[in-house]
């Protein structure tokens, strides 16, 4: 059926929307003329001759950064055309003196045809049937407000701007399995449900768009059914690696210099690359990524549409997210720390200082009281934290435990104490279970002294009691409270070994705590009490005499970032300064493989050699 007909919600003879009696939609199928006539309305048809929730346009005061975002619709068959090619780089090592277009599609290409067996199995699965309205919207709108932030692939025109019935439902089911899983349970509409018809859909090649392919199986990360402990082809690891391999073939790894376009491919690489950074520190293994063949430029504001605050948050997540990859790559190199620390610190440094105001935590007043809530925030401020409790843990277990991790530690505890406030904890992705874990590790280092174990232990309790609500929703959580608790039991089996440990906060490691009040800390003034008189924070006027221009990174190490030279100068011609996140190096080595817990050595073992040092 030609794509123009589907465009005026022409289903084709024999192919009848129904409505069941709950309210849910389903496409019946009566009389088939071809295979290919079924393949082509599972990948540019919705299953509704009319659904409401592909028609309504949305508000543009909905509270979501991308509710005013304008869309820059393209026709459907030219966008499936260009996006039909695939990249090949052969040509770097191959070419000779005649051109030659390896890029160009092969005459006489054979469509893709679903066979007999394929559209009987996707009738048994019911691909077709979607939930009622009211469900689809509420699922779409968690969608929008809860997880495009952090995964911006869908490109809004797919939903806004296409007519009746010509939403692919490998993509919808994607949504909905997204948008379910951070919102309550649905009764009679199971995320599961969801994430099996989109997986059916996908790995029978119902959908021709690769880039909608790759969007689809990037959210698909989000059902990630079991822990990092078990062997699965289902969890995030797994499909993370599928987006890669096809974001590879469709060239989503190189700059997108004017592609129509050029804005959607920047974000699924770039989220790509997060969540590739992000499963790399929770769970220890290989990168699927290697961004030295990669030249893709920042993210910038006209990635977005012009929407400045969407721009910043993903950026920001973006930056800090490849920090903390980095940072837990180095742990699992020999001798690869000492080696890439200062970098790492000059990064993180650069990261919090140029964070754009609106996502600061604390008012840049006396005593850096807390700004009014801001959910987007203080989960960048986690990822931040998380950051400082590693990078500054002893490499020796048998030292005293490192003030700065038990500082930072304790600020993620506060957060937590926040989400669970707010029953927000069923927003967060399964990452945070990680983020509870490295901080729980920390403050287990204070049950050797006596003076530090209460404080210790009320931290302790939000933590459990966070992995204890995360695992209901996801099974990460679970292999991760048993761990700490395991420590936790031989930890108060111990006798002290004194009231408190060694105090000490360099001002070169202050400098990362400046920014931030006690308000979430609850170590704070235990801890400043008893600090060296001589230890003061480094004042904020540094930044404005040019400690920012001092930093190596950005004017040194021009290789050692993830693009080019001439690209990055391309884009300031363009007016289009990278952001001030630092997409720095990546660290791609081999790696030792985590213990039974998936956890790196580098976090789980300094109790097996006797003692526990932060």
């Amino acid at each position: 059926m030609p794509l123009e007909h589907a465009a005026n919600g022409d289903l084709g003879e024999g192919v009848d929307p129904v409505l069941e009696p709950n309210g849910a939609a389903t496409l019946a199928i009566q009389g088939l003329k071809s295979e290919v006539d079924f393949g082509r309305r599972l990948s540019s048809t919705a299953s509704l001759q009319e659904p409401p929730l592909l028609e309504r346009r949305f508000d543009p005061t909905l509270n979501s950064p991308y509710g005013s975002a304008p869309c820059n619709a393209m026709p459907e068959t030219n966008y499936r055309q260009r996006n039909s090619v695939s990249y090949l780089g052969r040509l770097e090592y191959l070419r000779g003196d005649v051109p030659v277009d390896d890029d160009s599609e092969l005459p006489n290409k054979v469509p893709h045809r679903l066979t007999t067996t394929d559209i009987e199995i996707l009738r048994i699965q019911q691909v077709t049937e979607l939930p009622p309205r009211a469900v689809r919207e509420s699922l779409l709108d968690a969608f929008w407000t809860k997880c495009h932030p952090w995964t911006p692939v869908v490109d809004r025109s797919w939903i806004d701007e296409r007519s009746p019935g010509t939403t692919s439902l490998l993509l919808q089911h994607a949504i909905f399995l997204a948008g379910s899983r951070v919102s309550a349970a649905v009764p009679n509409y199971p995320s599961e449900e969801f994430y099996k018809k989109a997986r059916l859909l996908f790995w029978m090649g119902a959908e021709d768009d690769p880039i909608i392919n790759v969007a689809s199986a990037c959210l698909l990360q989000w059902w990630n059914p079991e822990g990092p402990e078990r062997v699965s082809l289902d969890t995030s690891s797994f499909w993370v690696r599928v987006c890669v391999g096809l974001a590879y073939q469709v060239g989503l790894h190189r700059e997108p210099n004017g592609k129509p376009d050029a804005g959607l491919r920047k974000r699924i690489w770039w989220s790509l690359v997060t969540r590739d950074c992000l499963i790399n520190a929770g769970h220890g293994r290989p990168r699927a990524i290697d961004l030295k063949l990669a030249d893709v430029s920042p993210i910038s504001v006209s990635d977005f549409d012009g929407v400045t605050a969407s721009a910043d948050l993903f950026a920001a997540y973006v930056g800090v997210s490849c920090i903390l990859g980095d940072l837990t790559q180095s742990y699992l190199r020999k001798q690869g720390l000492q080696e890439q620390k200062k970098s790492l610190e000059d990064r993180l440094f650069r990261w919090i200082k140029t964070l754009p105001d609106h996502l600061q935590l604390c008012r840049a007043v006396e005593g850096r009281p807390l700004k009014s809530y801001d959910f987007e925030a203080r989960q960048l401020h986690v990822q931040y934290f998380t950051v400082l409790v590693i990078l500054n843990r002893p490499l020796d277990p048998t030292l005293a435990p490192s003030t700065a991790s038990l500082l930072a530690s304790s600020y993620i505890a506060g957060m937590f104490e926040d989400f669970m406030a707010r029953d927000e904890l069923r927003y967060l992705g399964p990452i945070f279970t990680f983020y509870c874990l490295t901080a729980g590790m920390a403050q287990l280092s204070c049950y050797r002294y006596s003076e530090l174990v209460s404080l210790a232990e009320q931290n302790l309790n939000i933590l459990a009691r966070a992995l204890e609500e995360l695992s209901k929703r996801w099974p990460t959580a679970v292999g991760s409270l048993k761990h700490l608790m395991d420590i936790r039991g031989k930890a108060t089996q111990r006798p002290h070994i004194g009231p408190f440990p060694d105090m000490c906060l360099p001002s070169t490691t202050a400098q990362f705590f400046s920014d931030f009040g006690p308000d979430l800390c609850r170590m704070w003034h235990l801890i400043h009490q008893r600090l060296p008189q001589a230890t003061n924070f480094a004042p904020r006027e540094l930044e404005m005499a040019g400690i920012l221009h001092g930093l190596r990174t950005p004017n040194h190490h021009h290789l050692d970032l993830d693009i080019p030279t001439d690209v990055t100068a391309q884009h300031m011609m363009n007016n289009q300064p990278p952001m001030g996140t630092s997409l720095e190096p990546t660290l791609l080595q081999p790696q030792e493989w985590f213990g039974p817990y998936a956890m790196g050595n580098w976090l789980m073992t300094d109790w097996d050699q006797g003692s526990l040092g932060w």
